[in-house]
């Protein structure tokens, strides 16, 4: 018996098989670039054999200034700052400079963000771990315009990696409680509301480049 992909086709036929080798085989899934602050976003990303979705990206102030653009990754989307933060799998935040930024003015901020969001509890489980992300950033002297920062959570490992145009800078941050927390420097209680709104994909809808 001969398999169906070997059974011959009469010419005249074959317009009509492919066209229903097509309906069968599904909508092929389309990326779409998005534009923030004139920055691009891919509505998906891979990190470790997981396809991640874009859930939202906002700029992001440091020292009172629009100095980045951010964007959270993950498995799929989710709304809510418990949702975001609770969600199993891998994740990613992707951080573009704006202006040059100083090693020590992303680690103030993000210091003096991780004491006004996180929880006390949280703050006492991740001691280590914060003190951790002061020495990584220091490892680089500076993020410069247009610099791409990936903050990932790889969940195989156990760890959060910290990535500068690819690069690995320091030495990963261990520990599950770590990065739910660090999430809370965009979306926490005390950040801006448009930011945070924006990160859950309940604020200003995305411009699609080209349009």
């Amino acid at each position: 018996m001969l398999h169906p992909s070997r059974i011959p086709v009469p010419p005249r036929l074959a317009p009509i098989v492919l066209a229903c080798l097509c309906l069968t085989a599904g909508p092929a899934a389309v990326a779409t670039t998005y534009l923030v602050e004139g920055h691009a976003f891919e509505s998906s990303e891979t990190l470790h054999d997981q396809t991640l979705v874009l859930n939202g990206a906002s700029g992001s102030n440091i020292l009172s200034a629009k100095a980045t653009v951010v964007g959270f990754y993950l498995p799929e989307k989710k709304t809510t700052v418990e949702g975001v933060t609770q969600l199993k799998g891998s994740k990613r935040i992707r951080l573009i400079a704006l202006r040059d930024i100083t090693s020590k003015d992303l680690g103030t901020v993000l210091m003096d963000r991780i004491r006004q969001n996180a929880t006390p509890d949280e703050k006492i489980e991740n001691i280590m771990q914060i003190a951790q992300v002061g020495m990584v950033f220091s490892a680089a002297p500076q993020l410069a315009k247009g610099d791409v920062a990936t903050i990932d959570w790889v969940p195989a490992r156990q760890h959060t990696e910290f990535r500068i145009n690819g690069k690995l800078i320091g030495e990963p941050v261990v520990g599950e409680a770590f990065y739910p927390m660090f999430m809370k420097v965009w979306i926490g209680p005390r950040t801006r509301p448009a930011t945070r709104n924006n990160l859950l994909g309940t604020g200003e809808s995305l411009t699609v480049a080209g349009q």
